[in-house]
């Protein structure tokens, strides 16, 4: 039986000891691969985190496998049919000295705590980028907390308060892997790589191409990671995210910014030692299951294309709806503009260019008609109670201003104060009997509970706590790059792809980097 492992039991202390010495060094891999063109000749194998923070996963593989330790090229193992248990143990050791980091963040997007990590100015190998929740930066790790005290008044010196000193866990994470038989095959800290004969495998009821890595992370737990070529990659990515039905001009748009988006973002989980994630963090990836003849297609129509600008990938984001206008990045995110991330018209009769004031974005609130316009997000309303509002942002100004002690119990005004010229709200004012509080951007979205977009106006009736406030919004998502509804409509109307992403990423062209 799988489940009742005999052999941990007889694990020595001594070993067990030995082990965590190992792991509570561990290193992890650094993924630092680059988004010129000119650097894609041939088609790359990719890292997916399939599973992540994981504390047991079950590896099913229908034919003969091997089975290998990191850097060890006699395997551990070699089976057919058979289904691999790996389990979390932890080990805390009571000898073990306190390291400390200094955490800064709760940032809602990658996006912003990437812009944040480059403003700071950390030296190389200083500070990375985590998600042990939400987005954070992790300074050191130090190993007295003199020197973590140090970097924490050097970070709120400069003006980010919100910066905290955490202790490293004393826990440590030790990876097992047993047997059908419930044999110990595995016990360490090293990577395990699984290389099916077929070329495939199942992990937790889900099927997938490629090879399998589990591996320790940074959390105190561990990841499954499919290697896997970007091709077969995208066959699961594209049903996923755009319907296996639409045009197929639309379908063959949607791959190749999935393929842009992919190659240009092989960084983005690099503490994790993966490329991407498989969920809406990233691109949403679910294996073979996924896959459609109609997605598959448009993969293969378009392989090896992606967007360039300036001879660098393009970071081609996309989002559903963008309710007749697009976002700029800046609209977004902070950072640099970007020349092809600029708001576009999406098909609207709206000629004033600028909606930077209320009355304007009130204006093309009014509009009936875009692209976009079948979405039943193309418009939306959303309302709060005084007690319903108040009671959301108690729990959503301590979260992003990463003070959980903060108490709020009045709420007196919530306003927007500017606006972008594609009408996205740029700040948002919200007064308190605490202190007033200013969010921007797309935190937004997020502080007022999840709306649709930053495209709206917000209103109040009454007064005191019988107040009501109504938003009244447009569209789904960031708004940055391709519309998706947007583009489906285009392709019905009998634009072809070239034309579609000339539309929503101008200045941009497609290349061909791998046969």
């Amino acid at each position: 039986m799988v489940g009742e492992k005999p052999v941990k039991n007889r694990i020595s202390a001594r070993l067990v000891c030995a082990i965590a010495s190992v792991a509570f060094v561990i290193s992890i891999c650094a993924i630092s691969l680059p988004t010129s063109i000119d650097e894609f000749k041939t088609e790359p194998e990719v890292r997916i985190g399939i599973i992540q923070k994981a504390s047991s996963a079950r590896l099913k593989f229908a034919g003969s496998c091997r089975i290998h330790k990191s850097g060890v090229a006699e395997p551990i193992r070699t089976g057919s049919g058979e289904t691999i248990q790996a389990e979390l143990y932890t080990v805390r050791l009571k000898q073990m000295p306190t390291r400390f980091r200094v955490s800064l963040g709760q940032f809602r997007s990658f996006e912003q705590a990437e812009f944040t990590l480059k403003s700071i100015g950390a030296k190389p190998g200083e500070a990375v980028i985590a998600q042990p929740k939400q987005w954070s930066i992790w300074h050191g790790p130090y190993n007295t907390l003199a020197d973590a005290q140090q970097k924490l008044e050097q970070l709120q010196a400069k003006g980010y308060m919100n910066a905290r000193i955490e202790p490293e866990s004393s826990d440590i994470p030790v990876l097992t892997l047993y047997a059908p038989d419930g044999s110990l095959i595995h016990l360490g800290s090293e990577p395990v790589s699984f290389y099916p004969s077929d070329g495939k495998f199942i992990v937790n009821g889900r099927e997938y191409r490629g090879n399998v890595e589990v591996a320790l992370d940074a959390y105190g737990s561990f990841s499954v990671i499919n290697r896997v070529k970007v091709e077969d990659y995208l066959f699961s990515v594209l049903p996923r995210e755009m319907p296996a039905l639409s045009h197929p001009e639309a379908l063959k748009a949607q791959a190749i910014i999935a393929r842009s988006y992919l190659l240009k973002n092989l960084h983005r989980h690099k503490i994790d030692g993966f490329n991407l994630c498989s969920t809406t963090d990233c691109q949403v990836y679910g294996g073979i299951g996924d896959e459609a003849p109609t997605a598959i297609d448009a993969v293969r129509q378009t392989r090896g294309m992606a967007l360039s600008n300036a001879g660098q990938i393009v970071n081609a984001l996309f989002h559903s709806t963008c309710g007749g206008r697009t976002a700029a990045y800046t609209d977004v995110w902070h950072g640099d503009d970007l020349p092809y991330l600029i708001s576009v018209d999406d098909g609207t009769s709206m000629k004033d260019k600028d909606l930077s004031s209320r009355d304007k974005v009130m204006k093309f609130l009014d509009l009936n008609s875009a692209n976009c316009h079948s979405s039943k997000y193309f418009r939306w309303d959303k309302s709060y109670t005084h007690e319903q509002l108040l009671s959301l942002l108690k729990l959503t100004i301590p979260e992003f201003t990463n003070n959980p002690e903060l108490k709020i119990n009045e709420l007196r005004s919530v306003s927007v104060l500017s606006y972008s010229k594609s009408g996205r709200a740029q700040q948002l004012k919200i007064s308190t009997d605490v202190g007033d509080f200013i969010f921007d951007k797309d935190t937004i979205r997020w502080v007022l509970g999840s709306l649709k977009s930053t495209m709206f106006i917000i209103d109040s009736e009454g007064k005191g706590n019988s107040r009501r406030y109504d938003i009244k919004g447009a569209g789904w998502g960031h708004g940055l790059g391709l519309c998706q509804i947007g583009a489906m409509k285009m392709a019905r109307d009998g634009v072809v792809y070239d034309k579609i992403l000339a539309q929503y990423y101008p200045g941009s062209k497609i290349v061909k980097l791998w046969k």
